[in-house]
């Protein structure tokens, strides 16, 4: 059986390229995950948000549930498409996703804004995270404040690394600050964390601030890359492509300065809290601009 893959990002494209061979790393409602060992890909059902690892299929979610794949079945790549073969002494189907006729995108985050800009991204965020819910770290960023007592400990520990890493860095100890800051990898729970995906707002934060060679965003990146293996292999996917200046689509819509309602829209697309969790990380960084 054979599918289009309608949308990936040249990032995606490159590995994909670049691969020959690898297994079904694992299998949710709207996504198939494959894996080399080292590298990830999603293929995905149609309307899901872009990211740099997706492929987006002409499949609806519930046409991907039906689809009979599992994990750890074989993957081969090759000629810009996957084929996952017939198990051996499986019933199950044979499929083939090509990429040939797919849209290609260019997710790599490029370009500061001027003072201007930034401090309307700022008010822009700021909004929209005070219209969203209360999941992951956006109760931490909106302007009515909390009670710690009604704080889970993951958000009090979030809390606690947040703040402690502003003093740290407002007072010019940028090694700390990165150190106590990258304490968040890994903290939270899902399909990608909230501090991972808070990470990955603060390294986007850092190119929109220009701001990416500060010698706290190096200190920031070299704990990250260090500490890869302490989240899930997915959320590691993700912090590899910004450790290299690639987001999804949403986080590159923010240099055109969406209005907060398009903006939390948008950024919910992303997941249950991931979207808003990655706004957090990026005022963050703004904080210090």
């Amino acid at each position: 059986m054979e599918y289009q893959i309608r949308q990936l990002s040249l990032y995606a494209e490159d590995i994909l390229k670049n691969l020959t061979s690898g297994t079904v790393h694992s299998v949710y409602r709207r996504t198939i995950n494959l894996t080399d060992g080292k590298q990830i890909l999603a293929l995905q059902a149609e309307g899901s948000p872009l990211s740099p690892i997706s492929l987006i299929l002409d499949l609806s979610a519930k046409d991907m549930e039906a689809l009979s794949v599992k994990a750890g079945d074989k993957a081969i790549f090759a000629d810009g498409g996957i084929h996952l073969p017939c198990p051996a002494a499986s019933h199950r189907p044979a499929y083939h996703f090509t990429s040939l006729d797919a849209k290609r995108y260019g997710l790599t985050l490029t370009g500061s804004l001027d003072p201007a800009s930034l401090s309307a991204l700022a008010r822009h965020i700021r909004t929209a995270l005070s219209l969203a819910g209360t999941g992951g770290f956006a109760v931490l960023f909106q302007d009515e404040k909390q009670d710690t007592e009604s704080l889970s400990l993951i958000l009090l520990a979030a809390q606690n690394h947040i703040l402690h890493s502003r003093e740290l860095y407002l007072h010019g100890n940028y090694q700390d600050a990165a150190l106590t800051l990258s304490q968040l990898l890994g903290l939270g729970t899902g399909l990608t964390p909230s501090g991972d995906d808070f990470l990955c707002g603060v390294l986007a934060g850092s190119i929109l601030t220009g701001k990416d060679q500060h010698p706290f965003t190096g200190y920031l990146k070299s704990e990250i890359a260090r500490r890869l293996s302490d989240t899930i292999d997915i959320s590691a996917a993700f912090l590899s492509c910004a450790l290299k200046g690639e987001f999804s689509l949403q986080v590159k819509s923010l240099l055109k300065l969406p209005a907060p309602e398009e903006l939390l829209a948008s950024f919910q697309e992303i997941g249950h809290s991931s979207g808003t969790d990655t706004l957090c990380g990026i005022l963050w960084s703004l904080w210090h601009n």
